[in-house]
């Protein structure tokens, strides 16, 4: 299976593993978090997916037809976000000063490497998506972490 979402700060088309519910955008590198109005389950070989894939920003007939799936999936997507939100996450143990140190002890402390169960951790430590994002962002031009995959981090 293959969700394809669209990205709400720059509209292209991005996809990510049934099993994964953030990714950083392809063409923007916001974070972003599918919603179930804008995202759609398709089979692995499907045709429709690597059409929706290759145009990114999708043409007035694409989107129509992309919202109209995305309108028969809903039920399947709230499900799958239901089932992601309900996952359970252990408060660790994190004496930092910094945000900057918290998050860092948070990934190394991350055993997925997962950027949903970093971005669960810090929910926990009150820690926004945005300020999240700038971190992060800037932890990657230091050179302190990588992503393998766009839903994916680890330390260098």
């Amino acid at each position: 299976m293959r969700i394809l979402f669209r990205c709400y700060n720059c509209e292209v088309i991005n996809e990510i593993p049934d099993n994964y519910r953030h990714r950083f955008c392809n063409n923007c590198s916001k974070i972003i978090t599918y919603t179930s109005r804008e995202a759609i389950i398709c089979e692995k070989s499907s045709h429709d997916c690597d059409v929706f894939l290759k145009a990114e920003n999708l043409n007035a007939d694409l989107a129509e037809k992309f919202f109209s799936i995305a309108d028969s999936h809903t039920e399947l997507i709230s499900n799958l976000i239901k089932s992601y939100v309900q996952k359970q996450v252990e408060l660790p143990d994190i004496p930092s000063a910094s945000l900057s140190d918290t998050i860092l002890r948070l990934i190394k402390g991350n055993v997925s490497g997962a950027l949903d169960d970093l971005i669960k951790s810090c929910d926990l430590f009150n820690i926004g998506l945005n300020k999240l994002e700038k971190i992060l962002l800037q932890m990657i031009k230091e050179g302190l972490i990588y992503l393998p995959k766009s839903w994916l981090l680890s330390l260098t």
